[in-house]
């Protein structure tokens, strides 16, 4: 008799969308002390690409239980969280809006974080944003003209440093696989010459 050996891969996503799975687990969710918030992350591949540092907000999750300071979760949001405080996440979603991508404004020369604040006031958080920002906003701010020409200069010269970043990581890439190879170069040259000693004391 053969048996069946082929694995298949379990679908977790369908085990915690059972019913009556997760009831009992989490019954005393209520009384935890639950923050939703978001933190901008580093995007590489974009960055590289673009030639500047390039954030992208992520809404991550804040877990603890009230008198211990040791139980304490932190991280991403995943599918999980979303349904295990679905309604407070959907009320936080409400109020937080739409997630931000682009280079923090704090970027530019001469932005201080009071300028910063000021702007993220007027939904310019980014220097693509504050590039892009019309005119009229200058009644607001007695910099913004300096502000937005400095912004487009910025990305102007970002673009141009982009095909030299691309570079950078083309080399530092070739970089590490000529030691690979060399490694095994040598690796291979040590074992041939000790099987050669070898036959020559045999």
């Amino acid at each position: 008799m053969q048996l069946n050996t082929t694995a298949t891969a379990t679908d977790w996503n369908a085990i915690a969308d059972a019913p009556g799975l997760d009831q009992s687990r989490y019954t005393e969710d209520s009384k935890l002390f639950v923050q939703f918030y978001r933190q901008p992350m580093l995007q590489p591949g974009k960055s590289r690409e673009a030639g500047r540092a390039i954030y992208q907000e992520v809404d991550c999750i804040k877990i603890m239980v009230p008198g211990d300071k040791l139980s304490v979760i932190d991280r991403p949001v995943d599918d999980l969280d979303r349904r295990r405080f679905a309604d407070r996440y959907a009320k936080w979603q409400a109020g937080a809006g739409a997630t931000v991508e682009g280079t923090p404004l704090a970027s530019l020369p001469r932005m201080t974080p009071g300028k910063v604040e000021e702007y993220k006031y007027f939904n310019v958080h980014t220097v693509e944003q504050m590039a892009a920002a019309p005119d009229n906003l200058g009644q607001k701010f007695m910099s913004f003209h300096e502000d937005k020409r400095s912004a487009k200069a910025f990305l102007e010269i970002a673009k141009g440093n982009a095909p030299i970043e691309k570079m950078n990581e083309e080399l530092k890439a070739r970089d590490a696989k000529i030691e690979e190879l060399q490694a095994q170069i040598e690796a291979i040259t040590k074992m041939m010459g000790a099987k050669n000693k070898a036959k020559t004391e045999e």
